[in-house]
């Protein structure tokens, strides 16, 4: 999956490790452990029963809060470490609460290798060592870790904030505009159980309009969409903005590079445009014989 601002981002998810063996499976590998995994189990004892996503585009990028209702369905107390990963973060932007209250968390960046062929009862998530990283050959994922704690029977909202920069979008005020954002949805999958799924996107002015997307939006205001399902879609968000017809043109005709076409052009337009009146003439020179 290429890393894009696509629109999704858009894209994140938030997955967890089964109690007992997360411990040595969450951890990150080493430097030296060049090909180590992380492995994702199914949880047997934590759902998510609701999860919202809200993106709200500013600009060249957006704001990502992913809020998750989640519930210890066991008798006894739990502690797990999670793991949540998306494509892109700006760095000092991330922030992760449990109970409204601030956790702890470490940001690491890794080579990704990623299958969206998700099997919800066994799923494997493969994160490389950092020494992956620099090859050109592998995508890149950060990892924001942290450590849950639940009583028996207990369920809180825990939530992910982070700025993504849209992949795509051109630096010149001039250009035709276009932002790719992504959310990695799929591998929340790894829970016991997952409910419902909303997804809230806001659009600003200057890119109001979605070019597409991997699941199907409603609009529900101005410039704003939302998405909302039972359980977990079939692939991964992937959304594609762009501006509206109006705004293309006006950009096209600002754009310097549309000037120097026609400077280019120019002589070839006039020699043909000197032909055709060259013709016009000829023509009502015969007539008037």
């Amino acid at each position: 999956m290429s890393k894009r601002i696509t629109v999704f981002l858009l894209t994140t998810l938030l997955a967890l490790a089964a109690a007992c063996p997360a411990l040595a499976n969450m951890a990150a590998p080493r430097p030296s452990d060049v090909g180590t995994t992380v492995t994702f189990e199914k949880n047997q004892d934590i759902a998510v029963t609701a999860e919202t996503l809200d993106i709200r585009v500013e600009g060249a990028k957006a704001q990502i809060r992913a809020e998750y209702t989640m519930k210890n369905t066991a008798g006894e107390q739990i502690s797990t470490p999670a793991m949540f990963l998306c494509p892109d973060q700006e760095e000092g932007s991330v922030r992760v609460t449990a109970r409204e209250e601030p956790l702890e968390f470490r940001v690491e960046e890794y080579a990704l290798s990623y299958d969206s062929r998700v099997e919800t009862e066994s799923w494997e998530y493969a994160v490389l060592s950092s020494g992956e990283a620099a090859s050109p050959n592998r995508e890149t994922v950060w990892a924001i870790s942290f450590q849950l704690d639940f009583d028996p029977q207990e369920e809180y909202v825990v939530s992910v904030e982070y700025t993504y920069a849209l992949g795509g979008y051109p630096e010149y005020d001039f250009d035709v505009k276009d932002g790719r954002i992504e959310y990695y949805l799929l591998p929340a999958a790894g829970w016991k159980d997952f409910g419902s799924l909303t997804i809230n996107l806001y659009l600003d002015k200057d890119m109001p309009v979605i070019a597409s997307s991997s699941l199907p939006f409603e609009k529900v205001g101005s410039r704003t969409y939302q998405y909302v399902s039972q359980g977990l879609p079939e692939e991964d968000l992937s959304i594609t903005i762009e501006e509206n017809g109006f705004q293309k043109i006006f950009s096209t005709l600002r754009s310097p590079y549309l000037r120097m076409t026609l400077l280019l052009f120019a002589p070839f337009v006039l020699v043909a445009a000197g032909v055709v009146l060259l013709v016009v003439l000829i023509r009502r020179k015969r007539k008037t014989k």
